[in-house]
């Protein structure tokens, strides 16, 4: 299987060399003008321009960003698509037709649980991870083969995938992201913050009871359950967290995320991410210097300085 990795950001660079390392040797497809360009080059990998690179394949891999995949599939003839197997690790552009490819290809879904550079590091260390895998298209008659295949050369085997449509591992991935993993989770951290910062508790204090210790209760509810998580942490912090947690995440809370779910499911966020991308990136732009200006951020770089220094 010749295969082309189209994108060299976190995905396409951990994706491509997962596959080197198993033994088969991508090329990747980058614009002439892709700063990525000489990281790939760096790392020894033929580079081409995506149409070269989709000509010269017979299975695609399309890493670049969401918002990119418009201007990309507008630059590729459709013939070049024809025969070809299509592989995204996101349903978003095909679930909401921000892209329509030609009926002559294979549209597969194979979406690793977690970012590039995790994925490239339990490869290393010959850990498997889990994915989402799909069929949209099955125009080659090879298409369910191929995703299980491709899923098994990047580190992915067979009893780590869970079948899944473009759909809902779109709206799945992006509520998750939204609402609970990236978004809910930056805000509950700074509202947890800011709130012990203007009771008259010292930042260090907060950041350490608000942030510090996150890691050790992830690791206890991934390996034991929420049940078992409060199992194992004292009576005190158990009986008070599951009265405050239903106090916190009330119905209005309920409602604010049925409401996201809303905006999600329609295709209204898709959308604003399109105009987002043709303005610029401006209101992402904006929404991140003021986040990197945050008092949890500052406490942070602060308390990041101090343990390294200790160590």
């Amino acid at each position: 299987m010749k295969i082309a990795v189209i994108g060299y950001g976190s995905q396409g660079q951990a994706q491509a060399m997962n596959l080197r390392d198993t033994g088969l040797m991508p090329i990747i497809g980058l614009p002439p003008k892709s700063k990525s360009r000489s990281l790939a080059s760096k790392e020894r990998f033929e580079i081409y321009t995506p149409q070269k690179a989709i000509e010269r394949c017979d299975s695609a891999v399309i890493l670049a960003p969401d918002h990119k995949h418009r201007d990309l599939f507008e630059s590729i003839p459709p013939r070049l698509l024809a025969g070809k197997s299509l592989i995204f690790a996101h349903g978003l552009s095909i679930a909401f037709g921000l892209i329509k490819p030609p009926s002559t290809c294979d549209l597969i879904l194979v979406a690793p649980h977690g970012p590039g550079v995790r994925i490239r590091e339990l490869y290393k260390e010959g850990k498997p991870f889990t994915a989402f895998w799909g069929v949209e298209h099955n125009a080659t008659g090879k298409a369910n083969e191929i995703a299980i295949e491709y899923a098994a050369a990047i580190g992915c085997p067979r009893q780590g995938l869970f079948k899944t449509s473009f759909r809902d591992e779109a709206i799945g991935d992006i509520f998750g992201e939204q609402v609970v993993l990236c978004g809910g989770l930056t805000g509950l951290l700074e509202t947890g913050f800011e709130t012990l910062v203007k009771s008259g508790l010292s930042p260090e204090n907060a950041y350490l009871e608000c942030v510090y210790q996150l890691d050790l209760i992830i690791d206890l509810i991934k390996s034991h359950g929420p049940a078992g998580m409060f199992e194992r942490i004292s009576k005190t912090a158990a009986i008070g967290s599951l009265d405050a947690k239903d106090k916190l995440f009330d119905k209005s809370m309920r409602q604010k995320m049925k409401k996201l779910f809303g905006e999600i499911e329609s295709g209204r966020f898709a959308r604003s991410l399109m105009r987002e991308s043709e303005t610029g990136m401006k209101q992402y732009k904006r929404n991140l210097a003021k986040l990197k200006k945050s008092k949890l951020q500052k406490a942070q770089e602060k308390m990041g300085k101090r343990m390294a220094g200790r160590a």
